[in-house]
C-alpha cells in the first residue's frame, strides 16, 4: 500500500487548494517558520480523525478553517482528502484506490467520506485498524513525541506496541466486553433488588387477596338481597301505578266528555256566528244596494252579467253539496253496522273475562297457601343449617387447639434434646478458645515491639528522605530553567548568526562586497561596528537608519577599491565611513534634565569612537515617562529621540510612527554574537553542575528508598491485624458459647414446666371434643331430612306458580283485547256524531243555495225598463232591511247565551285537567323513586332494571321487604367495616407470583451470560497476551540491533516488561547506556541520544509491522551533523519498505531526500507549495 496523493483546501493556512502527490522513497517538506509546513501534518492528522483539537494545536476545532487575511475572506469549508494505492489489499475493501475525505463547514457540521461516499469516524477507524495507520499510531511521529516515548507520558510505549503487535482490535473487545459485563453485572444487582422487593411483597399482597376474596363474596351475597329488595320495590311500584292509571283514564273520560261538548257548543255558536256574519252581509247588501240603486240602473247590463254568473257558481255549488251528502250518508250507514257488530263482541268477551278472573282468584289463593307452608320450611332448615355450622365450628376450634399443644409438645421435646447435645459441645469448645487466646496474646505483644522499634528506623529515614528529594527537585527546577535559557540563547545565535551570514535583509551591493575576496577583509558595516542595551536599540537604529547599511574603512583607497569593484560587476551602489578623514573631536556632553546623551548609552572601540561622536552629537535619548518633552521645541542644536523609538524630533521636525517587529535587530550584531556565545558556555557549565548534583540526589534517594523498612513494617502490621481480629473472633466466639450454655440450662427448666402445662391442656381438651363431634354427627342427619321435606313443598309451590302465571298471562291477555274493543266502540260513536253534523250543515248549505238560486233567477227577470219599478223594489229593500235588523239583533243574543254556557264547561274541564296533572305527578313521582333505584342498582351493581321489569317474579316466594332490608344492611355494615380493600390485590397477586417466577428465570440467564462474558475475556486476555509477547520478544531483538547501528556495536540496550505475569498492563522499561555511559535512567541521556533511542524503538516496531508510510516532524532538531547522517542512513534504508515524509530545517536531511516540497508564503497569511525532484537535478 502507498500514500499517493494529499489535498488540502481551506485547512489553516491553506486558503487555496492544494495538492501533494507523494512518490516512492523520502519526501521532504521544507519552508520558513511560520509558512505553514507543520499544518500540512496537522491536516493529514485530520483526515486521519484527529479529534483532538490540542493535537491539532488550536482552541476550537472551528479554528481549522481558513480565516482569512487582509486581502481575503474567510473560507466556510475545511477539506482534507488523503488518497492511497490499495493494490496489495492492505486495507480491507476491494478498492485498488482509496481516497479518504474529511470535511468541516464553519456553522458545524461536519463529514467523512470514503471513495466520496459519506460514512462514518467508525468506517475510517475500522478501515486502518491493526495497518499502523492513524491520527495517534507511530507512523506520525513529532519533535514533542520523542520525548513523550522517553519519558513513557501516559503508557506511550506500550500504545506503540500494542498497535505493532496487532492487539488493538482484542483490546477494543475487551473493553466492550467489559461494557457488556459491567452491564450485566448492574441488570443481575437490579433483578436481586427486584426479586427482593417482590418476596418482600408477595406475602402482603396474597393477604390482601384473600381478604378481597372474602369481601367479594359477602358483597355478592349483599348484592343478592339487595335485587330481592329492589323486587319489592318494583312491585310496589307496579301497585300504585296500575292505580293512577285507572284514575288517569276516568279523568281522560270525563275530559274527552266535557271536550266533546265544547266542541258541540262551537260548533253551535260557530253556525251562530256563520249565520250572524251572513245576515250582516245581507244588510250591508242591501243597504248598499238602496244607496246605489241609482247606479245600479245605469249598470242594469253589466249587473245582469254579474247575475248571471252568480247562478251558475251556485248551481255548480248544488251539485258538489249533493254529492258530498249522498256519500256521508253510506259511510254513515257503514258506521252504524261497525257499531252494532262491536257491541255485540264486547258482551261476548266480557263473559270469558269475568271466567278467567274468577278463575286466577282461586289459584291465587291455593298459591299463597302454598308459599306460607313453604317459609314455614325453609326457615326450619334455615335453622338447622345456622346450628349445624356453628357446631363444626366449634368443633374446628377444639381439633385446631388440641393439635397445637402436640406440635408444641414435640418442638419442647425435640428442642431439649438438641440444648443436651450443643451444650456438651461447645462447653469442650470452651477450653479450646481459653488455650488459643493465651498464645494469641503472646504473639500480639511481640509483633506490637518489633513495628515500635521500626517505625521509629523508618522515621529517620524519611527525614532523610524528604531532605534529597527537595535537594533533586530543586536542582531539576533550576536545571529546567537553566535549559530553557540555553535553549533560548542557543537559538537566538543560531538566528543572528544566520542573518549575518547570509546578510538577510540588506542590499545586493553589500552581500556582493562581503563574498568578494577582493575587498577589504576586515570592512565592518555601521551596524556591526555599534552595540548598546536592548532598552535603547530600536531608538538609535532608527535613527542611523539611514547610513546603518554604510561600511567604516580605515582609508579613501578602500573605499574607492569597492566603488570599482561595485560598478565592474554591476552590483550596485554602497557608502562608505572614511576614518582618516574624521578628525578628533572630544567635545564635552553637555547634561540636560530628563534627556540622557546618545554617546552614553554606546559601546564602540576606541578605532570608532571619533565617528560616534560625529554621529551622535548633541543626540539625546528621553524616557517613555518623559515624552512630555516633545510637546515643546528643543533647543536648535538638539536631537531628542523617544526611548521606545516612536518619536524622533529637532528644532523645526518631529519624525516618528509604528515599530515593527523586527525592529531593534540589527545593531550591534556581531558584539551580540560574541555575548551569546559566552552566555552559552555558562549555560552549559551550569548544566552540567545541576546534572551531577541530580545524579549524586538521585542515588542518595535509591539508596535510602532500598533501606527502607516499610514493606517489612506493612507485613508485621499486616500479620499483627490478622492475629488481632483472630483474637477478636475468638474472644466473640467464646463469649458467646458461655452465654449459650447459661441460658440453654434455664431453657430447659423453662420447657419442662411447659410440657407439664400442654399434657394438662390436652386431658381436659379431649372429652369435649368427642362430645362435639356426636352431636354434629346428630345435627347433620336432622338437616337432610328436613331438606327433603323443604324440597317436596318448594316443588308443589312451583307447580302452583307455573299454573298461576299461564292463567295469569290469558287473564291480561283477555283484559287488553276487552279493552281493544271498547276503544274501537268509542272510535265509531265520534266517527257517526261527526258525520251527523256535517250531513246537517252540508243539507243546510244546499237549502240556502237553492233559495239564493232562485231569488237570483227572480232578480234577473226583472223587468228593467220600467223605472217606477225600481222604486218599489227599493221600498220593498228597504223594509227587508228592517225586517234584517231585526233578525240580526235576536241571533246575536242567542250567541251571547251559547258563549255564557261555553265558559262554564270550559270551566269543568280545567278543574278535570287539573286532577290528571295531579296524578301524572304522582306517576312522575313513582317514575323517579324507580329511576332512582335503577341508578343505585346501576352504579352499585352494575344491573339494569330493565331485565327486573321483564322478568315476572314471585314476591310470595321472597322473604318480607322488612327481613330483606334488615339483612341488607347488616352486610351493608360489615362490608363497611372491612375498611380499605385492595380491588385489584387477586389480580396483583397473580401477576406478580409470574414476575416472580420470570425474574428468576432472568436471573438464571443473566448468571449463565455472566460466566460467558468471563469465559470470552480469558479467551481474548490469553490471545492478546500471546500476540502481544510474540511481537514483544521480536521487538526487542530488532531494537538492539537498530539502537548499535545507530551507536556502537558494543553498547548495551534493552526493553524490559516490568511485570512479566502481566504484560498487557506492564510498562516497558529501556535501558540504553551508549558510549560506555553507565546513566541511572533513559531521562539522563542528552537531548540527541534521547532521539536516537526513540527512532532506534521506532524503526524496531516497523521492522516487526512496517507502516505504509511514516512523517516525521522536525524529530532531526536535536541531533548533530554524525547523528543526522546515522539518522537519514536508516531511513534511506527502510525506504525500500516505506514511505518517509520528512519535516526539517536541517541542510543534510534536505539533501539526503528525494523530493522537496517547499512551503511558502507568497501572499501573506495563504500558504502555498512548489515540488523540486532532487532525483531529476541529480540526473
Amino acid at each position: 500500500m502507498q500514500l499517493t496523493k494529499l489535498e488540502i483546501k481551506g485547512f489553516k493556512s491553506f486558503g487555496d487548494k492544494v495538492t501533494i502527490n507523494f512518490n516512492e522513497g523520502v519526501t521532504a517538506i521544507v519552508g520558513p517558520n511560520g509558512c505553514g509546513k507543520s499544518n500540512v501534518i496537522d491536516a493529514m492528522r485530520w483526515v486521519l480523525g484527529e479529534q483532538s483539537t490540542k493535537a491539532l494545536r488550536s482552541e476550537k476545532m472551528e479554528n481549522i478553517i481558513f480565516n482569512g487575511t487582509k486581502n481575503r475572506k474567510q473560507a466556510q469549508l475545511a477539506e482534507v482528502s488523503l488518497s492511497f494505492d490499495n493494490t496489495k489489499n492492505i486495507l480491507p475493501t476491494a478498492y485498488s484506490q482509496v481516497t479518504v475525505t474529511r470535511k468541516l463547514y464553519r456553522n458545524g457540521d461536519s463529514e467523512y467520506r470514503l471513495n466520496d461516499v459519506q460514512c462514518r469516524l467508525k468506517d475510517i477507524t475500522d478501515l486502518f485498524l491493526d495497518t499502523g495507520i492513524g491520527s495517534d499510531s507511530y507512523s506520525i511521529i513529532e519533535l514533542k513525541m520523542v520525548d513523550e516515548i522517553i519519558t513513557n507520558k501516559e503508557h506511550s510505549r506500550r500504545s506503540l506496541f500494542e498497535e505493532a503487535s496487532g492487539i488493538s482490535k482484542y483490546k477494543l473487545r475487551k473493553k466492550q466486553t467489559f461494557n457488556k459485563l459491567k452491564d450485566t453485572e448492574a441488570d443481575l444487582e437490579r433483578v436481586e433488588d427486584l426479586l427482593f422487593e417482590i418476596e418482600k411483597n408477595l406475602k402482603t399482597l396474597e393477604n390482601q387477596a384473600r381478604k378481597a376474596e372474602r369481601y367479594y363474596k359477602l358483597k355478592e351475597q349483599y348484592r343478592e338481597l339487595s335485587i330481592q329488595l329492589a323486587t319489592h320495590r318494583i312491585a310496589f311500584f307496579r301497585t300504585d301505578l296500575n292505580v293512577l292509571e285507572t284514575q288517569e283514564q276516568n279523568q281522560q273520560v270525563a275530559r274527552t266528555e266535557l271536550s266533546t261538548r265544547i266542541d258541540q257548543t262551537e260548533a253551535d255558536l260557530q253556525k251562530l256566528k256563520l249565520g250572524s256574519i251572513h245576515q250582516e252581509k245581507n244588510l250591508s247588501v242591501q243597504q248598499k244596494a238602496t244607496n246605489e240603486l241609482v247606479s245600479k240602473i245605469r249598470s242594469y247590463e253589466s249587473e245582469k252579467k254579474v247575475k248571471n254568473e252568480q247562478v251558475r257558481f251556485l248551481q255548480e255549488k248544488e251539485t258538489r253539496l249533493a254529492g258530498e251528502l249522498e256519500k256521508d250518508k253510506n259511510q254513515l250507514n257503514h258506521i252504524k253496522y261497525n257499531i252494532k257488530r262491536l257491541n255485540e263482541e264486547v258482551l261476548t268477551e266480557t263473559e270469558v273475562f269475568n271466567r278467567l278472573e274468577s278463575d286466577l282468584k282461586t289459584l291465587k289463593s291455593a298459591l299463597d297457601t302454598l308459599r306460607e307452608q313453604q317459609q314455614i320450611e325453609k326457615n326450619r332448615t334455615d335453622n338447622l343449617v345456622k346450628s349445624l355450622s356453628e357446631l363444626q365450628n366449634q368443633v374446628y376450634q377444639a381439633q385446631k387447639e388440641i393439635d397445637i399443644f402436640n406440635i408444641q409438645k414435640d418442638a419442647l421435646v425435640q428442642e431439649t434434646n438438641r440444648n443436651v447435645d450443643d451444650t456438651e459441645t461447645k462447653t469442650l469448645e470452651l477450653k479450646a478458645f481459653d488455650h488459643a487466646l493465651a498464645e494469641l496474646d503472646i504473639q500480639i505483644t511481640e509483633k506490637q515491639q518489633s513495628i515500635k522499634q521500626l517505625k521509629e528506623t523508618e522515621e529517620i529515614l524519611k527525614e532523610q528522605l524528604a531532605e534529597s528529594d527537595l535537594n533533586l527537585t530543586s536542582n531539576k527546577e533550576k536545571l529546567t530553567s537553566e535549559n530553557r535559557k540555553k535553549d533560548a540563547k542557543q537559538n537566538e545565535y543560531n538566528l543572528t548568526k544566520s542573518l549575518v551570514d547570509s546578510l538577510e535583509g540588506f542590499p545586493e551591493s553589500i552581500r556582493f562586497l562581503k563574498k568578494n575576496n577582493a575587498f577589504a577583509k576586515n570592512a565592518l558595516l555601521l551596524s556591526d561596528v555599534l552595540f548598546c542595551s536592548e532598552d535603547y536599540r530600536i531608538a538609535i537604529e532608527n535613527y542611523l537608519e539611514p547610513v546603518m547599511n554604510h561600511y567604516v574603512v580605515d582609508y579613501y583607497a578602500d573605499a574607492l577599491q569597492a566603488v570599482n569593484l561595485l560598478t565592474d560587476a554591476t552590483r550596485g551602489r554602497a557608502n562608505f565611513f572614511i576614518l582618516e578623514h574624521i578628525q578628533e573631536r572630544n567635545l564635552p556632553v553637555s547634561h540636560h534634565e530628563g534627556l540622557i546623551s546618545a554617546l552614553a548609552v554606546i559601546e564602540v572601540d576606541k578605532k570608532y569612537q571619533h565617528l560616534c561622536n560625529l554621529l551622535l552629537q548633541n543626540v539625546y535619548l528621553a524616557t517613555d515617562e518623559q515624552e512630555s518633552l516633545f510637546k515643546k521645541s528643543p533647543a536648535e542644536s538638539l536631537t531628542i529621540l523617544a526611548k521606545n523609538g516612536k518619536y524622533a524630533q529637532t528644532k523645526f521636525t518631529l519624525s516618528g510612527g509604528s515599530v515593527g517587529l523586527f525592529e531593534g535587530k540589527r545593531i550591534g550584531r556581531a558584539k551580540n554574537l560574541e555575548n551569546l556565545a559566552k552566555e552559552i558556555k555558562q549555560s552549559e557549565s551550569l548544566i552540567n553542575q545541576y546534572n551531577q548534583a541530580i545524579s549524586a540526589a538521585t542515588e542518595q534517594i535509591l539508596q535510602l528508598k532500598d533501606a527502607s523498612k516499610v514493606n517489612q513494617i506493612n507485613t508485621i502490621q499486616q500479620e499483627l491485624n490478622r492475629l488481632s481480629n483472630e483474637q477478636i473472633f475468638v474472644q466473640t466466639r467464646r463469649d458467646q458459647y458461655q452465654e449459650f450454655i447459661t441460658t440453654s440450662e434455664n431453657r430447659k427448666t423453662d420447657i419442662a414446666q411447659k410440657i407439664v402445662s400442654i399434657e394438662k391442656s390436652l386431658s381436659e381438651k379431649l372429652p369435649a371434643l368427642i362430645e362435639l363431634q356426636k352431636k354434629q354427627q346428630q345435627d347433620h342427619v336432622n338437616l337432610q331430612e328436613q331438606q327433603l321435606n323443604y324440597q317436596d313443598i318448594a316443588d308443589q309451590v312451583n307447580d302452583s306458580a307455573q299454573k298461576y302465571n299461564q292463567d295469569n298471562i290469558r287473564f291480561h291477555q283477555q283484559q287488553n283485547k276487552l279493552s281493544s274493543l271498547e276503544k274501537d266502540l268509542d272510535y265509531r260513536f265520534v266517527q257517526e256524531e261527526a258525520l251527523d253534523k256535517r250531513i246537517a250543515q252540508n243539507d243546510k248549505e244546499l237549502q240556502e243555495t237553492l233559495l239564493q238560486i232562485t231569488a237570483t233567477l227572480q232578480h234577473t227577470d226583472l223587468s228593467d225598463d220600467t223605472l217606477l219599478e225600481m222604486y218599489q223594489q227599493r221600498e220593498e229593500m228597504e223594509k227587508g232591511l228592517a225586517e234584517a235588523e231585526k233578525e240580526y239583533f235576536d241571533r246575536k243574543g242567542n250567541i251571547n247565551e251559547l258563549e255564557n254556557s261555553l265558559t262554564n264547561i270550559r270551566k269543568n274541564r280545567e278543574e278535570t285537567d287539573f286532577l290528571l296533572t295531579e296524578i301524572k305527578d304522582k306517576k312522575n313521582t313513582l317514575k323517579i323513586d324507580l329511576n332512582s333505584l335503577k341508578e343505585r342498582l346501576a352504579v352499585e351493581f352494575n344491573i339494569d332494571i330493565n331485565d327486573l321489569l321483564e322478568t315476572e317474579t314471585d314476591i310470595a316466594a321472597l322473604e318480607s321487604e322488612f327481613e330483606i332490608r334488615q339483612k341488607v344492611e347488616k352486610m351493608k355494615r360489615q362490608l363497611d367495616e372491612f375498611g380499605a380493600i385492595n380491588s385489584m390485590a387477586m389480580e396483583a397477586f397473580k401477576e406478580m407470583e409470574e414476575r416472580y417466577v420470570f425474574i428468576q428465570n432472568q436471573k438464571k440467564d443473566l448468571n449463565a451470560a455472566k460466566t460467558d462474558l468471563l469465559q470470552t475475556i480469558k479467551e481474548i486476555d490469553d490471545t492478546a497476551k500471546e500476540k502481544f509477547m510474540h511481537a514483544f520478544t521480536q521487538a526487542r531483538e530488532h531494537f538492539i540491533v537498530v539502537f548499535r547501528s545507530l551507536f556502537n556495536e558494543e553498547d548495551s540496550c534493552d526493553l524490559i516488561l516490568s511485570d512479566i505475569n502481566n504484560p498487557l498492563e506492564a510498562d516497558i522499561d529501556i535501558i540504553a547506556r551508549p558510549k560506555g555511559k553507565r546513566p541511572l535512567s533513559i531521562n539522563q541521556l542528552s537531548g540527541g541520544e534521547k532521539t536516537l533511542t526513540a527512532t532506534a524503538l521506532l524503526f524496531s516496531l516497523y521492522l516487526l509491522k512496517p507502516a505504509p508510510f511514516c512523517i516525521f516532524d522536525e524529530v532531526d532538531a536535536p541531533l548533530d551533523d554524525t547523528n543526522i547522517d546515522k539518522f537519514n542512513n536508516i531511513i534511506r534504508k527502510f525506504s525500500d519498505q516505506s514511505q518517509f515524509i520528512i519535516v526539517s530545517h536541517n541542510k543534510r536531511t534536505i539533501a539526503s531526500t528525494d523530493i522537496i516540497y517547499g512551503v511558502t508564503m507568497v501572499e501573506q497569511g495563504v500558504s502555498r507549495v512548489v515540488a523540486v525532484d532532487l532525483r531529476e537535478v541529480a540526473a
